[in-house]
């Protein structure tokens, strides 16, 4: 208990008035225990917080993850494509360096277009 209340209480010979102090000393008490549960409920509540965006930032490093992942085997596909291309063209044909550059510069459309040919002549060359 605070000093000046301790000799308040002691020293006023007023019932009344110490009613009216050790009212105001569990009101006070109440309002300090208040306080702490305030300061607890925010001090979870940031934890909380805390705990959401490290969830948060694992559940988007796991969706950067797969859309590389993705990303890596439509690249992969798309490579292998062109080195398909470029070995049924060069058991075909003579295939400079230079279509063979322009081979592995093709656009995923273009790409994809000459594949469909490609994959017209390859059945009809196996008929």
């Amino acid at each position: 208990m605070d000093e000046k209340i301790h000799y308040m209480l002691r020293f006023n010979q007023c019932a009344e008035k110490q009613n009216i102090i050790h009212e105001l000393v569990e009101k006070e008490k109440i309002i300090k225990m208040m306080e702490e549960k305030k300061m607890d409920f925010l001090s979870d509540t940031c934890l909380a917080i805390a705990r959401i965006r490290v969830k948060f930032d694992e559940v988007e490093y796991e969706m950067d993850l797969a859309e590389s992942r993705l990303q890596g085997k439509l690249e992969g596909r798309i490579e292998g494509k062109k080195m398909l291309m470029k070995h049924w063209l060069s058991q075909h044909f003579e295939l400079s360096e230079k279509e063979a550059y322009w081979i592995d510069h093709l656009s995923e459309e273009a790409l994809l277009d000459l594949w469909q040919n490609f994959d017209k002549a390859h059945v009809s060359d196996n008929l």
